[in-house]
């Protein structure tokens, strides 16, 4: 009489987290801007472009771990960004400075990935992903809107 063997199913609960979903990741857009004579001027002078400029600050300011920049160039971004006042029609000054510090801890956790290899590596990143996708939708849904979040893929 032969014993059966069982057979051992591995589930990976985190199986949906694999991929960031294309809402929650990076993208290309392309853009039409009316820039300044006196921004075209320096540029001019210094050699640099303006879409380095606004791209490095883009970077800078939402705690990448693509593009470093000091702690010091991320702090004066969020000033300038709190100083123009945007997002202060739907959060307070320090509910968006919340917002910045949770990503600058996130991005701190990446920079402690380097010694992280195959499987731990992995569930970091599925973990990431969970954590990014949550991250969102929290500070999305705390105020009333009349979108809900797949107005993501608008911006």
């Amino acid at each position: 009489m032969k014993k059966d063997k069982q057979k051992t199913v591995l589930v990976d609960k985190y199986e949906k987290y694999r991929d960031i979903g294309e809402m929650f990741s990076t993208r290309s857009r392309v853009m039409k801007l009316s820039v300044p004579s006196n921004m075209r001027m320096l540029c001019a002078i210094l050699d640099v472009k303006v879409e380095s400029i606004l791209h490095d600050f883009m970077w800078i300011l939402s705690s990448s771990h693509i593009r470093n920049g000091t702690k010091q160039q991320r702090s004066k971004a969020l000033k300038f960004f709190l100083a123009r006042r945007y997002g202060q029609s739907n959060y307070t000054k320090q509910q968006i400075k919340q917002m910045f510090n949770e990503l600058s801890s996130n991005r701190e956790i990446y920079e402690t990935t380097d010694k992280l290899k195959g499987d731990d590596l992995e569930l970091f990143w599925k973990s990431n992903h969970m954590y990014t996708e949550y991250w969102f939708k929290r500070w999305f849904n705390m105020n009333t809107r009349e979108n809900d979040v797949n107005v993501l893929k608008e911006y």
